[in-house]
C-alpha cells in the first residue's frame, strides 16, 4: 500500500501486475473502497497483461479523511468538487511514473472517471465508465423505488464491527445487484468486514456525493471527451437505470455501449469473462497503446 498527495490529500493506493503492461486504474463506487474489486476480476485483467491499480478516494478508507464542513448546510459550498477528486487520480498517476494511462469506474467510480477524462484529456488514454450515469438528474438518471429504498434501509443501520459491516454489505447487494445471477455473499461480507477495518467515514460518504451533485448535467462536457471511450452497463440495474448508461455513451463522441440482461448495479462473476474481454478490446483500441 502507498500513498500520492495531492496537496494536503493523501490517495492511499495499491498495484498489481507488470509496470510494462496496460496502466489500468479502478475508482470505487459511493462509500466503496479499493477493496470493493473482485480479486479474481483484478487477477483476470493482470493475465491479460494490464499493470492494474486500485485506490480509495478521498474521504474514504486509507486516503486522507477530512475534516472541512463535517456538518453540511444548505447554503454551505461543497468542501471540495469533482474537479479536486480528478486531480487525486492525476496525483496517483505521478505517483506511479505514468504519462497517461486508462481508467474505469463503477458507479460513482464512473462518474469520476468520466471527469477526469474530461478535465486532464491529455493524460487520460482510455476511459471505461460502468454502472454510471452523466448526470444525476431524475430525467437521466431515473431509480427504481423499492430496491433503492431497501438498500437505503441497510446502509442507515450503523454497524459496530466488522461482521455487522459485512451483513449490510449482503443485504445492500441483495437490493441492487444482479437478478440473473447469484450473489457473491463471502464477497460482499468480507468487503463489508475490510472495509470496517479500514475505517468508515459516512459524513465523507457526505461531502463525496455533494460534489457529484454539485457537478449536474456533465453531458455537454462529456462531448468533448476524445479518448476512446467504453460504456458498460446492466440491463437490470435498479440504482442506475440502462437510459443513464446509453445517455453516457450518446454523450461521448464515437463511445461504445455495452449491456447485459440479468446484470444489477455490481460485477457478476458470470460475467467476468465477456467484460474483461471487452475492456481488453478497448485497450488495444488506444492511439497511444501501452
Amino acid at each position: 500500500m502507498k500513498t500520492a498527495w495531492n496537496a494536503d490529500v493523501g490517495i492511499a493506493y495499491q498495484s498489481s501486475g507488470p509496470a510494462s503492461g496496460f496502466p489500468l486504474l479502478l475508482l470505487p463506487g459511493a462509500a466503496g473502497q479499493m477493496v470493493m474489486w473482485p480479486r479474481g476480476f483484478r487477477a483476470a485483467l493482470v493475465d491479460r497483461g494490464c499493470q492494474v491499480v486500485r485506490i480509495d478516494n478521498r474521504d474514504t478508507g486509507l486516503s486522507t479523511h477530512l475534516s472541512r464542513y463535517d456538518v453540511p448546510r444548505r447554503r454551505r459550498p461543497p468542501a471540495y468538487t469533482l474537479r479536486d477528486m480528478t486531480d487525486d487520480v492525476i496525483a496517483v498517476f505521478d505517483a506511479l511514473g505514468w504519462s497517461g494511462g486508462h481508467v474505469l469506474g463503477l458507479s460513482l467510480g464512473g462518474i469520476l472517471a468520466q471527469a477526469t477524462a474530461t478535465y486532464h484529456p491529455e493524460r487520460v488514454r482510455g476511459l471505461v465508465s460502468m454502472a454510471s450515469t452523466p448526470s444525476v438528474s431524475p430525467l437521466v438518471n431515473r431509480q427504481k423505488l423499492l430496491p433503492n429504498f431497501r438498500a437505503w434501509r441497510a446502509m442507515r443501520r450503523k454497524a459496530r464491527n466488522g461482521d455487522e459491516e459485512g451483513c449490510k454489505c449482503v443485504e445492500l447487494f441483495r437490493a441492487i445487484g444482479s437478478p440473473g445471477y447469484p450473489l457473491d455473499e463471502r464477497h460482499w461480507r468480507d468487503v463489508g468486514r475490510r472495509q470496517y477495518e479500514r475505517g468508515l467515514n459516512p459524513r465523507g460518504d457526505v461531502r463525496i456525493l455533494r460534489a457529484v451533485l454539485a457537478a449536474g448535467d456533465r453531458r455537454c462536457e462529456l462531448g468533448s471527451v476524445r479518448c476512446p471511450a467504453l460504456i458498460i452497463h446492466g440491463e437490470a440495474d435498479p440504482m442506475c437505470l440502462v437510459r443513464a448508461g446509453r445517455a453516457t455513451a450518446a454523450a461521448i463522441p464515437g463511445a461504445r455501449f455495452v449491456s447485459y440482461p440479468g446484470m444489477g448495479h455490481d460485477l457478476p462473476r458470470e460475467l467476468w469473462p465477456a467484460i474483461v474481454d471487452e475492456i481488453m478490446a478497448h485497450l488495444h483500441r488506444s492511439p497511444c497503446g501501452y
